[in-house]
């Protein structure tokens, strides 16, 4: 044990310090909400500092020099060229923005990403020589938050106080009767992304190579947590992620198959910790198989329905008069929660709806950086102006107009044929993954880990 400790130390040693920060990645994304540093805020912007933010801009610091030695090298791809446009575009559009001070910061954190995937780039010959061990701490930091985030919903079902738990508002038990994790991301549709990239891949080594106990668990415990997260979007992206990889790898298709108890397993564990918590919460009424239909049905947009009657047909219906359970809170949801559906679609329709009422040049150029929530508040009436447009390739659209959109396009479509290039067939499914999710939520400081990932998937 020894003589590996003095192993790994001499290889850290060995290491450049971009590289030795790289190698923290792995557990910085894990933190993109809490702990927070709260800065303040006004009519239109939270301003908070992350430590997958602060870790950003530890990581733009070690690659600077590298980026200023070899500036010259910067230009030499077209790949490289078309990121460099897509990203100046983005920050210029912060000059006309209503809403300066959004647009200036969120224009400050794409020039971090852009920077830190510049220092990649020209470092890319040595970084490659730790993607292995960013792998294997990847799947390591994944499990472990997992697990903590199990014991998050246990800690979540006999202590209510938010503060103590870190749960968000529509994570606790009150909900649906068992809790949400979102361990310290801000919802749990943010853990659910999180845990896209290391299902995927341990799921890709499942069906590729020779199954062992280590990977299956770790499957099983991955998908488990990404159930119990409720996420819909995070789990039919994984799907989607899944789905890419039945089609591009070469393999029988029993093979594929195999994995099929995995993923049966990892249902019925999810649906059992739901059902199980619901049934122990103290303060909430609920029974086990009121909880494992609720959430099924939920999961299947409403068209799954195993629900008992009486939540069926009485949404509020009071709690049983057993004296153990009198004064009981009954779970605001019954099922399917079509608002936070149609909540999501109504946000892209105005969005659309504000794009549209712009003369031309704003069509083509966008409302700005940052300027979403003021304009559509305009559109609306609404004097709420933090709102965002929870649709990625809508809130590209609004802000950095048809120019902006066609530039991350072509972005998109440049970085997925690198990775096919790759023949890691893995590496597609999560950018799959990635832009599936984008439908469903929009903005940077709650997904860093998204453009970390991405930028580690072109190094490969």
């Amino acid at each position: 044990m020894t003589k590996k400790l003095k192993t790994m130390w001499l290889w850290l040693l060995d290491l450049s310090w971009l590289e030795r920060l790289w190698l923290l990645a792995p557990i910085a994304i894990w933190f993109s909400y809490l702990p927070k540093i709260s800065l303040g805020s006004d009519a239109t912007t939270n301003y908070e500092l992350s430590v997958t933010l602060i870790y950003l801009i530890v990581l733009v610091v070690a690659g600077l020099p590298t980026i200023w030695r070899r500036k010259r090298k910067i230009l030499t791809s077209k790949h490289v060229i078309l990121i460099t446009i897509f990203t100046l575009w983005s920050i210029l559009t912060a000059l006309w923005s209503v809403n300066f001070l959004r647009g200036l910061l969120t224009a400050g954190i794409i020039g971090l990403i852009y920077l830190i995937f510049l220092a990649v780039w020209l470092e890319r010959a040595r970084l490659r020589k730790i993607l292995p061990k960013m792998v294997s701490l990847l799947v390591i930091t994944s499990v472990v938050a997992c697990l903590l985030a199990i014991v998050q919903m246990v800690i979540g079902t006999y202590i209510q106080s938010r503060n103590l738990t870190g749960l968000c508002a529509g994570c606790v038990a009150s909900q649906f009767g068992f809790v949400r994790p979102n361990l310290f991301a801000i919802e749990p549709q943010f853990l659910g992304n999180l845990l896209l990239a290391p299902t995927l891949i341990i799921y890709h080594r499942l069906i590729t190579k020779r199954r062992n106990w280590q990977n299956s668990l770790a499957f099983i415990l991955l998908l488990t947590t990404l159930g119990l997260t409720l996420s819909r979007g995070a789990i039919y992206a994984c799907g989607i992620g899944v789905i890419v990889i039945w089609l591009t790898v070469q393999r029988r298709w029993l093979n594929k198959l195999v994995t099929v108890d995995l993923i049966i397993l990892a249902i019925v564990g999810c649906l059992g910790i739901q059902g199980g918590l619901a049934v122990l919460n103290p303060f909430v009424h609920e029974t086990f198989w009121g909880a494992v239909t609720k959430s099924i049905n939920h999961l299947s947009l409403g068209i799954v329905d195993f629900r008992p009657e009486e939540l069926k047909t009485n949404n509020d219906s009071p709690a049983p008069s057993t004296d153990w359970s009198i004064n009981l809170q009954q779970p605001v949801y019954d099922g399917y929660v079509e608002e936070s559906t149609d909540i999501r679609l109504n946000l892209s329709k105005i969005a659309l709806a504000t794009w549209s009422s712009q003369d031309w040049p704003h069509k083509l150029f966008g409302t700005g950086l940052g300027s979403a929530g003021i304009v559509m508040a305009r559109q609306t009436g609404n004097s709420y102006q933090k709102e965002i447009v929870q649709n990625e390739y809508i809130e590209i659209l609004l802000e950095r107009g048809l120019v902006g959109l066609a530039l991350f396009g072509l972005t998109i479509a440049a970085t997925a044929y690198k990775l096919w290039q790759s023949r890691r067939t893995w590496t597609w499914s999560i950018l799959a993954a990635y832009l599936v999710q984008w439908c469903f939520f929009s903005g940077l400081p709650n997904a860093l880990h998204i453009y970390l990932i991405i930028i580690w998937l072109v190094l490969i």
